[in-house]
């Protein structure tokens, strides 16, 4: 759950016009499913996600099922709870790098 909030506060400040999550936490899922969440951080989350303008799907995967996003989601966690740092290399497309590129120098 810690992991979708802190994906919805990144979109929060991102212009996306549409983007999908991919989580193995089915129990996060159920927690965001109810009308009224049990949690502060599930009602945290629907409440960032209702308020963004991006079109937002979460999607459901099997966890350890070779899904390249899953897989270094996992080598990070188990990296976390040791208290060490991991440097990992995804490869992305051209595009979101040409995107992501031009909206820093415009920054600048």
């Amino acid at each position: 759950m810690v992991a979708l909030r802190a994906a919805m506060r990144w979109l929060s400040r991102e212009s996306l016009a549409k983007c999908t999550i991919h989580t193995n936490n089915q129990s996060a899922l159920k927690a965001l499913a109810p009308s009224q969440p049990n949690s502060t951080i599930a009602r945290e989350t629907l409440n960032i996600w209702s308020s963004l303008r991006t079109e937002v799907v979460i999607s459901w995967v099997r966890g350890h099922s070779g899904v390249l996003g899953n897989e270094v989601a996992d080598q990070l966690t188990r990296q976390g709870t040791h208290g060490s740092t991991l440097n990992i290399n995804i490869d992305l497309p051209k595009s979101c790098l040409k995107k992501n590129l031009k909206k820093c120098s415009l920054e600048i």
